[in-house]
């Protein structure tokens, strides 16, 4: 079976290869590091392309806010939805421009607390014990010195500001291997100074706020955005109520978010066991029981899952739930999409055990059954996004620097799908196009009598 990408051409437009890292973290982007992010130019795109000022835009699969943030500065609404208690709070923080006036002085308000501070407790003694394997005692209570210190805040933007700027810290400040974005530990790693290193990026984001800040437009005042702790599986939004979905959602044999965020949501107490945790998020490892095939609606995924029973029947059946839960996504932004409207993927393939993942075909075919139309897809180059590039020879992950390894995700694609209108729809349609077109022949031929009855 021939796959729906094949022999497509790579449209150097959507690439934004020219773009500087810089340029992609412009406003509140580059507030906190965020691994297989899209970047902002990216999304803006689509945003003009398939939507209007005022109307709502959904990403079901939120992550650090990027569609949020784009979204407000285009004059949309917006929400964001993800599982993630980490993605939550950074998407808050980016989506949030605070008077610049106002962060200044708070600022150096924060900033004296914690020099002026004279608390000395040992909070590690108590400590998760997740936690007292990434941080030396010294470390994690100068680091607890200034949470306690951001906690104090009673502005609640502000407040989300700072732990958003803590959060990011935390692996410069942990034994976590700086090069690695997956968990590994350095023991031989040098202490960043937590004080130092808070400083350093308040005074980025402080700067990051002034630019987005200034980049809003003040004159529109309807605009909103939300963050939303939801499923994408079940969002909880009215039906038929988004004008424009932009996502992208996991990918099969992909990042562990949980893990990956594991040291900000150990800290702000989301959980006390990441483990317990991954069974929330789409195309985890800890979903490896049997699934009927019944029940997968995608023949290219069948074919995949046949092809990886013959190596790893675990493997084989965590991208059978992956695809079934993909699948759920998709029929739920079916549910909030309005009839009519666009719904944009971005997704890419991978490759495991010599055996490729097809996610973007599998995904053609989730969608198309879940009621939507395929208008286009368009093939880019990866140029600025954040993530693992490599796999060893085993299919894990790599930095790439030693043993053998092969580069993965080099190109995406952005599936643009309509869901379909439905006949009544149409009738209503068709209904009002003729009605409209009898009002005005009413007041062309002057008969302004009956004109006035109609309209009314």
């Amino acid at each position: 079976m021939d796959s729906f990408t094949k022999n497509m051409v790579v449209d150097s437009s959507w690439s934004f290869s020219d773009l500087t890292k810089k340029e992609t973290s412009y406003a509140s982007h580059g507030y906190h590091k965020y691994p297989a992010k899209f970047i902002p130019q990216l999304v803006k795109r689509l945003i003009l392309e398939y939507s209007r000022e005022g109307d709502l835009v959904l990403d079901p699969f939120g992550g650090c806010g990027t569609t949020l943030v784009e979204a407000k500065l285009n004059n949309r609404n917006s929400i964001s939805i993800d599982v993630n208690d980490a993605a939550i709070l950074i998407a808050s923080a980016k989506a949030e421009a605070i008077d610049p006036a106002i962060l200044e002085t708070n600022n150096k308000l924060i900033l004296e607390r914690i020099a002026k501070s004279n608390d000395h407790k040992d909070y590690y003694a108590n400590a998760n014990s997740r936690l007292k394997y990434w941080f030396k005692r010294k470390q994690f209570n100068k680091l607890f010195k200034i949470y306690n210190e951001i906690q104090r805040e009673s502005d609640k933007n502000i407040k989300t500001f700072y732990n958003c700027c803590f959060s990011d810290i935390l692996k410069n400040c942990s034994k976590w291997y700086s090069k690695s974005i997956k968990p590994q530990r350095d023991s031989s790693k040098k202490d960043v100074e937590p004080a130092h290193a808070f400083i350093e990026h308040l005074n980025y984001m402080t700067k990051q706020n002034l630019e987005y800040y200034n980049l809003l437009d003040k004159s529109i005042n309807i605009v909103e955005s939300s963050v939303k702790k939801a499923d994408a599986r079940k969002t909880m939004l009215p039906k038929n109520s988004v004008d424009l979905i932009i996502t992208s959602p996991p990918y099969a044999i992909s990042y562990e978010y949980a893990d990956i965020h594991q040291l900000s949501l150990l800290w702000f107490g989301s959980t006390k066991n990441i483990a317990g945790i991954r069974k929330d998020y789409i195309g985890t490892a800890s979903k490896r029981k049997a699934i009927k095939s019944a029940r997968i609606r995608s023949t290219r995924g069948l074919n995949t899952i046949k092809s990886l029973e013959r190596l790893d029947t675990g493997l084989a059946n965590q991208i059978a739930n992956y695809i079934v839960d993909l699948d759920l996504t998709f029929r739920e932004m079916h549910r909030v999409l309005k009839h009519g409207k666009k719904m944009c993927i971005i997704l890419g393939d991978t490759r495991y055990l010599g055996i490729k993942i097809p996610n973007t075909d599998m995904a053609i075919e989730l969608i198309n059954n879940a009621g939507f139309n395929i208008n286009k897809v368009i093939k880019r180059k990866i140029c600025s996004k954040i993530f693992t590039p490599y796999r060893d020879s085993t299919g894990k992950f790599s930095d790439g620097e030693s043993g053998k390894k092969r580069r993965i995700y080099q190109y995406e694609y952005i599936i643009i799908a309509k869901k379909k209108l439905l006949l009544m729809d149409c009738g209503v349609r068709f209904f009002t196009y003729i009605y409209n077109k009898f009002l005005i022949s009413l007041q062309e031929a002057g008969n302004l009598a009956l004109w006035d009855k109609y309209d009314n």
